[in-house]
């Protein structure tokens, strides 16, 4: 069984990748990623184009970098679910976190790729993060991923 930090190291140094997708047009900051003192070592950041364009929804990509050790600080999921709040809050939509590889517009939130997103959160809602591989392949985490994907069909219908 590989760790979710073995999956997000395997191809160099530990990299978040979160996304958002909602009204605002605005993206964070790397400054606004410090939260208590815990900040990515770097911030890299690409603007998505919604697909399909009726969506009228603005996707930011976000790639976070920090060094191994970060990683196994029993309090970094803490982190990663304070800053999913902020995250949606400012994109006035959904924020998540998920492996490389696994961002596609019409696999957003759904049963086949539940198993790659470790965290998301709702505007206005609790964040919500998993740090288990087990818990992101069960039964339980491919409904809340498919009850985050109708809100996302609920605010952008196609």
């Amino acid at each position: 069984m590989i760790s979710l930090k073995d999956a997000i190291t395997w191809s160099g140094p530990p990299v978040v990748i979160l996304f958002t997708i909602g009204q605002a047009d605005s993206r964070l900051d790397p400054g606004e990623f410090e939260l208590s003192g815990t900040r990515p070592d770097e911030v890299g950041l690409y603007e998505m184009v919604s697909e399909p364009e009726e969506w009228e929804a603005t996707v930011w990509e976000y790639d976070l970098t920090f060094e191994d050790d970060r990683l196994d600080d029993p309090y970094f999921p803490s982190y990663l679910r304070e800053f999913l709040r902020k995250a949606a809050a400012h994109a006035e939509g959904i924020a998540w976190v998920t492996f490389e590889g696994a961002f596609h517009f019409d696999h957003l939130f759904t049963d086949d790729i539940a198993d790659q997103i470790y965290g998301y959160c709702v505007a206005g809602d609790e964040p919500v993060v998993v740090w288990d591989r087990e818990i992101m392949k069960s039964d339980q985490w491919k409904r809340e991923i498919r009850e985050t994907r109708s809100v996302l069909d609920r605010a952008f219908p196609a």
